[in-house]
């Protein structure tokens, strides 16, 4: 018989090692490091999340190039044959990055490979993308669209189009917005409200939430937390925050840090504190998080119905938890800019800048605050 730590599911039983992936990613940023010492029109700025690089001839201005997937919730958008929330998806994770280095995003390209072209589901994707660019401000400038049916899965569905969707985003920065990640303890943070599910961890709750993965639910059924049917809320797109961080702009209140929460959860959290780490000792996070989208105790409740159940540590190191960005301002800012910021989306004060070094979340499911 297996023991209760045995039965807990996390990202890594269903195929997601984060230590694995960590390690891809630090090989990549070394390669990135070496390849940034050889731009040849002046020397990159270093910000916590990559850098941005100097337009020729213009010192004070920077380019801030990043790319982004939706990972599986491509496998939603194909089983329910619902396809034109997907390219808001793919806008909104790039864009949202481009957004944490202050810099305003200008153009986009997408890429998507397909199994065999069909005209309309193209049209339908592309529509997703076209309104994402609406929304983010950008121009849409180029594209690729390719067919290799013999690199992708076979259809999950009758007749459904298997397929594989990229973004990138070029942003524009001018040196006096560039969101350093210096941040001192007591700097406030803030919150900004996800529209849901997001893009990340869509694995983990595929196969919890959806029969078709070994879940519970069928496409349409509409349990008890949810006002809408689960596939619904899980297509719900990646909310995007470029007119909520250029208002925040606007009022002359200074972001001291800035972060995109997608993959690994609030633990993203981690990356920025490393940065300062080395910077001025170790800061950490207290933050309060109680009140959250029902998908996500949907997922809870569906993983302890399965005899699975998912750890409160791993929810917050797997999903946004309502939370989609979140930035750091001074104590002095934090009134105006919850007061901007609420013009364009829900916001709330998280949470404070420690001096203890660690991460810890008071959540409301348990006395003791977790630890990331």
């Amino acid at each position: 018989m297996k023991s209760g730590s045995d039965r807990r599911l996390t990202y890594a039983k269903v195929g997601i090692e984060r230590k694995t992936r960590e390690k891809s990613q630090q090989s990549i940023q070394s390669l990135l490091h070496r390849e940034a010492n050889r731009y040849q029109f002046d020397k990159p700025l270093d910000l916590p999340f990559g850098k941005v690089f100097p337009l020729p001839q213009l010192s004070d201005q920077y380019f801030d190039f990043q790319i982004e997937g939706v990972g599986t919730k491509t496998l939603l958008a194909e089983l329910s044959r619902k396809y034109d929330t997907i390219g808001i998806d793919g806008v909104a994770m790039a864009v949202n990055d481009v957004m944490r280095s202050g810099s305003d995003p200008v153009f986009l390209s997408d890429g998507i490979h397909i199994s065999k072209s069909d005209p309309a589901v193209l049209n339908s994707i592309l529509s997703g993308v076209e309104k994402g660019a609406q929304i983010s401000g950008c121009s849409l400038v180029s594209g690729e669209t390719g067919d290799v049916g013999e690199i992708l899965h076979g259809s999950i569905a009758n007749g459904s189009s298997p397929f594989d969707l990229f973004v990138s985003c070029l942003g524009i920065l001018e040196r006096k917005n560039a969101i350093t990640g210096h941040i001192s303890k007591g700097d406030v943070v803030i919150g900004l409200q996800s529209s849901g599910i997001h893009s990340n961890g869509i694995t983990l709750a595929r196969k919890v939430l959806l029969k078709k993965w070994g879940g519970l639910y069928d496409l349409y059924d509409q349990p008890g937390y949810l006002e809408r049917p689960v596939i619904d809320e899980l297509l719900e797109p990646t909310r995007i925050y470029v007119r909520a961080i250029q208002t925040l702009r606007k009022e002359e209140i200074r972001i001291r840090a800035a972060v995109h929460i997608t993959g690994d959860g609030l633990a993203k959290f981690s990356r920025l504190l490393r940065v300062q780490r080395r910077r001025n000792g170790d800061l950490g996070l207290r933050l309060n998080l109680f009140g959250r989208p029902p998908i996500f105790d949907l997922i809870l409740d569906a993983a302890k119905q399965k005899g699975m159940p998912i750890p409160i540590v791993e929810m917050f190191r797997t999903f946004n938890m309502g939370i989609g960005f979140a930035i750091i301002v001074s104590p002095k800012d934090s009134r105006g800019a919850i007061d901007s910021l609420n013009n364009e989306c829900q916001a709330q004060n998280i949470g404070l800048v420690s001096s203890d070094g660690r991460i810890s979340i008071k959540t409301g499911y348990s006395k003791d605050p977790i630890l990331l």
